[in-house]
């Protein structure tokens, strides 16, 4: 039987790898758009995510497409399976959050951070 460490300890491998998979997403995103701040959210960011979680990754970059279709496409281009982006330009994303929008509001208050900790520290709980 695995000792309460152990399971602990490959738990945080597990969310470790999984964070680390988000960090290369966004490392290849911001070749092709200047991404101003990304954030892992959910169930790996808290730490309860299981094997079917997705790692959901809120972006925000200037340069988004306007439409869906063509923001989907440029979001997923090199997304690796299990990573789940959502895109924002800042103007959205501000606007998002006056409203309560869960993912822009995890994000500013409680999200892992891989980039842009500034423009999600503006915007976290003590400036709502």
């Amino acid at each position: 039987m695995a000792r309460p460490a152990d399971v602990l300890a490959r738990r945080e491998r597990e969310r470790e790898e999984l964070l680390a998979l988000a960090r290369d997403y966004v490392a290849g995103l911001s070749q092709r758009v200047t991404v101003i701040a990304a954030a892992v959210v959910g169930s790996v960011a808290r730490g309860d995510f299981n094997v079917w979680s997705d790692v959901d990754v809120v972006i925000v970059a200037k340069e988004l497409p306007e439409r869906t279709p063509e923001r989907s496409a440029l979001l997923s281009a090199d997304a690796p399976a299990r990573v789940q982006p959502v895109g924002f330009r800042p103007d959205e994303f501000d606007a998002a959050r006056r409203k309560g929008n869960r993912l822009v509001r995890e994000a500013s208050d409680a999200g892992v951070v891989l980039t842009g900790a500034d423009f999600f520290r503006q915007r976290s709980r003590s400036t709502s």
